[in-house]
């Protein structure tokens, strides 16, 4: 029967202990205590150490796993996601052919986790594309999600070279060899999926400071065809103030021929405008 010691939060003291009974590298135990490490798997000869990530419920997770022939020891600073140990997370039983097959189990529900979690940004992406059109959006939602992603991206990214890595150490027998290459396989297809929806999450970007451009040209074309459409009444304004000494007032004929004038013209410009195009969207 394969051995499940689990250390989490505040029973890291433990590990000191745990460290000179079993033996283990200092450097190992290290890491442990230093965390954000990066993905990694490294041999002791007495035992193996790995480290692994894990997304859930907008958290992240680095796990560590000490490996021995007859036993495996689990870290973390964090508790589990649901339920009340790392043990019953992970569904971790008794009916394991050896602690290779315990390990692979731990990682396989760590990457589905973090898979589901990945999905659920790859969503908020999607309704950020239509979101950009409404008057509400807040672009600094998008922006967080995109540091978010950016990290996501740092943390998966080696994550597919540790079930390799394991490949070439185990002598892989039966169902095993499957089933780390369907975890690196997993793991390659979610590291291309977090990079594909990066580049898309940047287009949004894009996509939201072009319609807000938009915006503000349709509005400046607004204010300059009105402007345009006063031209005429400025210039009919200013040449009757300036030349004639009876117009508008003192005349009713030049008076209502100076109005004429003017309207005439504002409807010229008008025509002129719309044969050109530039009253319409």
């Amino acid at each position: 029967m394969i051995e499940w010691i689990e250390i989490t939060g505040n029973k890291l003291s433990w590990l000191a202990e745990l460290g000179v009974k079993y033996k283990i590298n200092p450097l190992a135990i290290e890491d442990c205590f230093h965390k954000d490490q990066r993905p990694k798997f490294e041999n002791f000869e007495v035992h193996q150490f790995l480290v692994w990530f894990m997304i859930s419920n907008e958290k992240f997770y680095e796990i560590q796993f000490i490996i021995f022939p007859d036993k495996l020891i689990f870290i973390s600073d964090d508790e589990p996601p649901r339920g009340e140990t790392w043990r019953q997370f992970f569904k971790i039983g008794s009916e394991y052919k050896d602690v290779w097959h315990m390990v692979y189990s731990a990682l396989d529900i760590a990457t589905d986790a973090t898979w589901e979690e990945v999905r659920r940004k790859f969503i908020e992406i999607e309704g950020f594309e239509q979101a950009i059109f409404q008057d509400t959006f807040d672009p600094r939602a998008v922006i967080n999600l995109k540091k978010t992603l950016n990290r996501i991206e740092a943390i998966i990214e080696h994550l597919p070279s540790i079930p390799k890595q394991l490949e070439k150490f185990y002598t892989l027998k039966n169902d095993l060899f499957w089933k780390l290459r369907d975890l690196h396989d997993h793991c390659e297809r979610m590291y291309t999926s977090v990079m594909m929806h990066s580049s898309q999450i940047g287009m949004v970007i894009d996509l939201y400071w072009g319609y807000q451009s938009d915006r503000v040209n349709r509005q400046m074309k607004k204010l300059t065809l009105l402007a345009s459409v006063a031209i005429p009444l400025t210039f009919w304004a200013s040449f009757w103030g300036m030349n004639f000494n009876i117009i508008p007032f003192s005349s009713t004929g030049l008076f209502l021929f100076a109005m004429g004038i003017m309207i005439f013209s504002v409807i010229i410009a008008i025509r002129y405008l719309v044969k050109k195009g530039y009253w319409s969207d």
